[in-house]
């Protein structure tokens, strides 16, 4: 029985080989992991912004209020603790509710929201989840803005937080110029900005990025 040294096997050349293959396979597997997480925001924001509509153009399960603000003496539309389920377009099902939805006459494009929770499931067992402070949405430009922070999760353990985001829809764009954590078993991806480009397929995170693998 004769034993062998693998290591003396491969020349310089062909090590180098297999570790720019090696690197490049573990690069496209945290690419899949943070696009796994990732690509299902696309799905909450359309509800979020479908839900935008509904609250004022549909009857909903809420309470509708009139009133003036004294400051700028404009009368507005708000609805109390509105809520939505629906599908989504792959036939997902999904629920989106506020604490407040308002919008005033003069400015009728721009609907506000406070307090957003939002769930939708991806799949049978993958759930995603959205806490956010507050937004705009913009429906003359297509555009919502998320400016203050809020959080997304997973029912697998993945957190992702901001600190604002402006997300394009006719597009299908997010830019953020804020800090941008997301967080798994074994993954920290830190970025101070966070561009998504042509619905998902794109993403770019710039300035100070940081990407912290642990062994498990």
């Amino acid at each position: 029985m004769s034993v062998h040294d693998h290591s003396e096997i491969f020349s310089t050349s062909e090590k180098s080989l297999f570790e720019d293959a090696f690197s490049k396979a573990s690069r496209h597997s945290r690419n899949i992991n943070i696009l796994k997480f990732l690509l299902p925001l696309c799905t909450l924001t359309t509800a979020l912004v479908f839900c935008c509509f509904t609250f004022f153009f549909a009857p909903a399960a809420s309470d509708l209020v009139i009133s003036k603000d004294e400051e700028s003496e404009m009368m507005k539309l708000t609805m109390l603790n509105p809520k939505l389920e629906g599908y989504t377009r792959f036939h997902e099902p999904y629920w989106v509710k506020a604490e407040k939805a308002f919008r005033d006459r003069k400015h009728s494009e721009v609907i506000g929201l406070q307090n957003i929770t939002a769930e939708a499931f991806i799949g049978k067992k993958r759930r995603i989840f959205l806490d956010a402070q507050g937004g705009n949405y913009d429906s003359m430009n297509g555009c919502l803005q998320l400016d203050k922070p809020f959080r997304i999760t997973t029912n697998d353990g993945m957190i992702a937080q901001f600190m604002a985001a402006n997300i394009n829809l006719s597009d299908g764009q997010l830019n953020t110029d804020k800090r941008v954590n997301i967080r798994r078993a074994g993954l920290h991806l830190a970025a101070n900005a966070l561009q998504i480009l042509e619905k998902g397929q794109k993403m770019y995170f710039h300035n100070g990025v940081h990407l912290v693998l642990d062994k498990q």
